[in-house]
């Protein structure tokens, strides 16, 4: 299997503000982006989930940075890491085109999905996302992640198109 190139470092926080706050100041990471999700639908090994999350991505070099918070909510895939040290890096991921395909393509190759999920937003931006088993393969979890606009155009996301979401209703900046 040829996995796709990973552009995003996912890390779970205690606290977004404080973090977000930290990697701006003493890594030049920002602006923040905060999805102003209106739906999100998920499952953890299969089962249907309720979470409480706060999600924030910012840019630089390349990458995407995403920090997670949960709030509340079932047991998830963050529910082990917040456990066994409170957070830290938690999976790469890789945005692509053609979510479905990719998805068949690393079941066939006996990849498990330990958690999926649809995130809609306020503009209308749907985000369809799989975190993977690749534990025993690399040492971390991966993700594929796909966002199309109204469901019908692929969305890359960059920062460019973090503005063009300010201007659809789809996120709002995080003042840090």
């Amino acid at each position: 299997m040829n996995f796709p190139k990973m552009n995003q470092i996912g890390i779970l926080v205690k606290d977004i503000p404080k973090a977000a706050a930290y990697y701006s100041q003493t890594l030049g990471i920002g602006p923040w982006f905060r999805s102003k999700t209106v739906k999100h639908e998920l499952a953890y090994r299969e089962k249907p989930v309720n979470l409480d999350l706060d999600i924030v991505i910012a840019f630089r070099g390349g990458m995407e940075y995403e920090l997670i918070q949960v709030k509340g909510g079932d047991e998830c895939i963050y529910s082990d890491m917040l456990r066994k040290n409170g957070g830290g890096i938690h999976h790469l991921g890789a945005i692509v085109r053609g979510f479905d395909e990719k998805l068949d393509q690393v079941k066939k190759a006996g990849v498990s999905v330990l958690q999926s999920g649809t995130i809609t937003t306020k503009g209308a931006a749907v985000t369809r996302y799989a975190y993977l088993d690749t534990l025993a393969q690399c040492g971390i979890i991966t993700e594929l992640i796909e966002t199309r606009l109204k469901g019908i155009l692929y969305v890359p996301q960059n920062k460019a198109m973090m503005y063009v979401g300010l201007a659809t209703g789809d996120v709002e900046r995080l003042r840090v």
